[in-house]
């Protein structure tokens, strides 16, 4: 009887928590230079496609996702970090799309050591999938 209301609850839980990911296209500017760039992996789930880390002319910053592939799910995060574990992360955004588009990074967003880019739950402290921008 445990096992059931478990399996219930956990059902229960995924079936209205989730979120759904958007498919987005978005013209990517062809002046950005890249500066580093990862493949993503999944963590527990499926992600795929690349993400670049890229400044423009001025100088800001984005992190540049294309053909970016994630499985919906809860409070999923995009953020920034040391480590798959998230070790001094920062979240660059709580909305995660699918598609070809870019993120612009916070001026005081140090990328040196935060080379892993993370597709978060936060919700279940769970890592989807990762890219470690070399």
């Amino acid at each position: 009887m445990k096992k059931v209301i478990l399996f219930l609850f956990v059902a229960f839980s995924f079936t209205h928590c989730s979120k759904d990911v958007k498919d987005v296209t978005e013209t990517i500017p062809t002046d950005l230079t890249v500066i580093s760039q990862g493949s993503f992996t999944p963590g527990v789930h499926t992600v795929s496609g690349v993400v670049k880390l890229s400044k423009d002319g001025a100088n800001k910053k984005y992190l540049v996702f294309e053909d970016f592939k994630t499985e919906s799910g809860p409070d999923l995060r995009i953020w920034l970090a040391e480590d798959n574990a998230a070790k001094n992360y920062v979240e660059i955004t709580k909305t995660v799309n699918n598609g070809t588009y870019k993120l612009e990074l916070a001026s005081d967003v140090e990328t040196s050591k935060r080379t892993y880019v993370l597709v978060w739950c936060k919700q279940f402290t769970v890592l989807f999938g990762s890219a470690i921008l070399k």
